[in-house]
């Protein structure tokens, strides 16, 4: 740790020490790389080469009577359900998945392929935090909640506290039961005094029952919502009355 000195006689030099320090602490935010290209999701009849049969896939994945190679070790290391599968099945180097849809499959693989590791966005979100928390995936879970987690943080400071994505963010942490996600998002649902005389008030509150999101979470997470936006709501009319 570098001390400074707050002396007189240091005056003349503190700003040129200070310099390098705030320099290097603006360049190291600003480095860190950021993708905003949204993945398509994947509806070619045939599945990407990354796929296809080859010296390191020890696994055939069958979906939807179509057939995907892949490595049995990033699928068993992140998931007891996807290893008892697999060291309960007959034929070790074959899986048959039910209820899963071949586009969603390829979607989850892209997000665990080490050659690809696919970023999570708003475009493969619910199919791939769907199918990692039917199969326990705790990696790719993990992933998905920590992406929905930061836009709840990035947008907590907004008007409203909420934005047009909130509630199909919301939604897909409900029904894959991301505990810490749901939690930022309550928390985030607070209701602002400015929100009170914006346009905002009208446009929001026509009803959330008509939102299509909204109507799939859960009554116990609405339930939270709701009272979360209550409470902040008599907080800020007390807050306007007083002033």
């Amino acid at each position: 740790m570098i001390e400074l000195d707050t002396s007189d006689e240091a005056e003349v030099h503190t700003e040129r020490e200070l310099t390098p320090v705030s320099f290097e602490v603006h360049i190291e935010r600003e480095s860190t790389p950021v993708s905003f290209e949204e993945p398509k999701l994947w509806d070619d009849p045939e599945p990407p080469e990354l796929f296809q049969k080859s010296e390191y896939t020890d696994i055939t994945l069958i979906v939807e009577g179509k057939e995907l190679h892949f490595a049995k070790h990033p699928l068993m290391a992140g998931s007891t359900v996807f290893a008892n599968m697999i060291k309960g099945s007959e034929d070790k180097s074959r899986l048959e998945l039910d209820d899963v849809t071949y586009c969603d499959m390829i979607n989850f693989l892209e997000c665990l392929h080490p050659k690809t590791l696919r970023l999570i966005t708003d475009a493969n979100l619910e199919q791939v935090a769907m199918i990692s928390h039917r199969f326990k995936h705790e990696g790719i879970l993990y992933r998905c909640e920590e992406y929905i987690v930061e836009r709840f943080k990035q947008k907590s400071d907004s008007l409203d506290g909420m934005y047009p994505e909130f509630f199909f963010h919301l939604k897909v942490a409900d029904k894959c039961e991301m505990k810490r996600a749901i939690q930022v998002g309550v928390w985030s649902a607070k209701v602002e005094k400015a929100f009170f005389s914006t346009h905002l008030w009208d446009i929001i509150n026509e009803g959330y029952e008509h939102d299509k999101d909204f109507i799939q979470i859960s009554a116990d997470t609405k339930l939270q919502i709701l009272s979360r936006r209550l409470k902040s709501t008599e907080f800020e009319i007390r807050r306007i009355q007083q002033s």
